[in-house]
């Protein structure tokens, strides 16, 4: 199969490949903070890698989308990416249909957990000091 080998500062991070794969993508994401952003994930800058990608249609025709987990940057990050063939390559993180038919969500428990996180905190920031 094909499949991106990524290293990041000289350490292999992820090899990304899945073998019914249609597309396969990789994004270099940075984004600028913004001081008046709603939430706080959004007035920090950050830079990160992420690979996914989507499946060839299964025997029903359903597709799939699947993802590999991101990869924080920084100034200086030096990333290599090699193309390659193999027989084996890291599992996505997520795999999840990509129809209206049926929803799946496209998180895992751990980062719909994280995200729960984060708006509690943000909440509780907001609502600390507010009497009933």
């Amino acid at each position: 199969m094909l499949a991106f080998e990524i290293q990041i500062d000289g350490k292999q991070e992820i090899l990304a490949g899945e073998s019914d794969w249609s597309l396969l993508s990789l994004h270099l994401t940075c984004n600028k903070a913004s001081p008046d952003a709603p939430a706080e994930s959004a007035r920090v800058d950050y830079i990160d890698l992420s690979a996914g990608g989507l499946s060839e249609p299964d025997a029903s025709g359903a597709c799939y989308h699947f993802r590999w987990p991101r990869k924080n940057l920084k100034v200086g990050s030096v990333v290599t990416i090699t193309i390659i063939e193999t027989e084996c390559a890291d599992p996505p993180i997520k795999r999840y249909r990509s129809d209206r038919e049926v929803q799946e969500s496209p998180f895992t428990d751990q980062e719909v957990r994280e995200m729960r996180w984060e708006s509690y905190l943000e909440l509780k920031k907001e609502f600390e000091n507010v009497q009933s």
